[in-house]
């Protein structure tokens, strides 16, 4: 039998939806590197005794060497299998989070930011690219549920900054810091084993209907780009553009929701609401934009869902200005569940233009351009931009960005790369 013709059970020894839930559950435990950190700020500034702008760095560096990470563990899960990567991310990331517990700056950067990041980088690509190589009948769905775990694993860490006694704050950052550690290393230790081995080249689920009108991601061509055909073609630097653009606008908002209301003289309670609206409508946003581009396709899906992020952060400055506190933590949130479609609709865009072969590698250097490039302007950009040109004009600039690049990215409605010819 050939290895295209086996089934799932066949080859991983179980269902393909253990892969899944193993690469929903990794994600999950990396999540508070970049969701929860908002959340963290204020207690980490005290007790590190850095600055803002510091702390500004450390996000920067951390997001930027989680999304570049991305791009080489790409090309080794596709040319060795994901097994080893993620075993080696399971030391790494939980050796970051047990570097925050000391207080020293210089820790912070270079374990917490650095390891952390890398190792976080190697799980997100990891886990992210099981839905193009285990799901082509359900790509965008299952992109989007795996990605929501990025999110959601950050929900009961705020929550925990939120409703712990603030006596001795720096003990309960050091004490969730130590759980952090510890609950991932475990669990993406096991993760590595759920979703050990890829499909062979060409294979399909016995389920799978090309001619299928359920979905709008069944691809209009067999035909398997390598990483150098993709790379080549215009539409894959449309998506890294207008990915950059939409990347930059969500993470000033993700990295800085809490300073962000207290800006409008909201209280600390109303700020961080708005950054625990941001992790949960992010995950939400994530599976709705996968659910909807199984629906309508996935490049309609990106345009709707780029220009709501952009005209939601221009109404999150209104309703500010207003003092009007719901209105605020709701546009906040909607602009952050519009925003995060950019985890579900681009592997998915990557998946639908250029196959599941080289799907690693290719969402690999979108992802490292895009995010990692938007890491510095959400992170340190925004931070000396709030200094000198203030918080509105900041964040009037960061909500076009999203207008600007779902107009950028109409062409791809009607023009699909075509395989080159031999």
């Amino acid at each position: 039998m050939s290895g295209s013709k086996l089934t799932d059970k066949q080859i991983l020894g179980f269902s393909r939806w253990f892969a899944f839930i193993g690469a929903f559950l990794a994600m999950f435990m990396i999540s508070p590197y970049e969701y929860a950190f908002s959340a963290f700020s204020h207690d980490v500034i005290q007790f590190f005794h850095i600055s803002a702008v510091f702390l500004g760095t450390v996000f920067t560096v951390n997001i930027f060497l989680e999304s570049v990470f991305g791009w080489p563990a790409g090309w080794v899960r596709d040319k060795y299998g994901p097994w080893l990567l993620q075993l080696i991310a399971a030391f790494l990331v939980g050796i970051g989070y047990f570097a925050a517990i000391f207080g020293s700056p210089t820790l912070l950067l270079w374990v917490y930011a650095i390891i952390g990041g890398v190792g976080a980088g190697i799980v997100y690509n990891n886990s992210v690219t099981v839905a193009n190589k285990w799901f082509p009948d359900y790509r965008a769905t299952v992109a989007g549920t795996i990605s929501a775990g990025f999110s959601w694993g950050s929900i009961p860490i705020i929550l925990l900054i939120g409703i712990l006694p603030r006596i001795n704050p720096i003990a309960v950052f050091r004490s969730v810091m130590i759980g952090l550690a510890i609950a991932s290393f475990i669990i993406i230790l096991i993760s590595a084993f759920l979703m050990r081995k890829d499909p062979p080249k060409g294979w399909r689920p016995p389920t799978y209907n090309p001619q299928s009108s359920r979905s709008k991601l069944i691809r209009a061509t067999d035909y398997q780009f390598t990483f150098s055909e993709s790379v080549r073609t215009w539409q894959f630097w449309v998506l890294v553009i207008t990915f950059l653009l939409v990347a930059s606008e969500g993470l000033t908002i993700v990295s800085k929701a809490v300073q962000y209301g207290l800006y409008f003289h909201f209280t600390l309670v109303i700020a961080v609401a708005a950054a625990l609206g941001s992790s949960i409508m992010a995950g939400l946003g994530k599976f709705l934009s996968g659910v909807v581009s199984d629906r309508i396709g996935v490049i309609r899906t990106l345009i709707i869902f780029y220009a709501l992020s952009g005209a939601f952060t221009l109404l999150s400055i209104l309703f500010g200005f207003m003092h009007n506190e719901i209105a605020f933590v709701v546009s906040v949130a909607l602009a952050i569940l519009t925003w995060a479609s950019i985890y579900t609709v681009n592997p998915a865009s990557v998946g639908y233009f250029y196959g599941e072969v080289a799907s690693g590698n290719n969402y690999g250097l979108l992802y490292a351009i895009a995010k990692g490039s938007g890491a510095i302007y959400g992170g340190v950009l925004t931070a000396i931009m709030i200094g000198s040109l203030g918080w509105i004009n900041t964040m009037v600039i960061s909500g076009l960005f999203g207008i600007i690049a779902a107009l950028l990215a109409i062409p791809l409605l009607w023009k699909i790369p075509k395989p080159p010819k031999k």
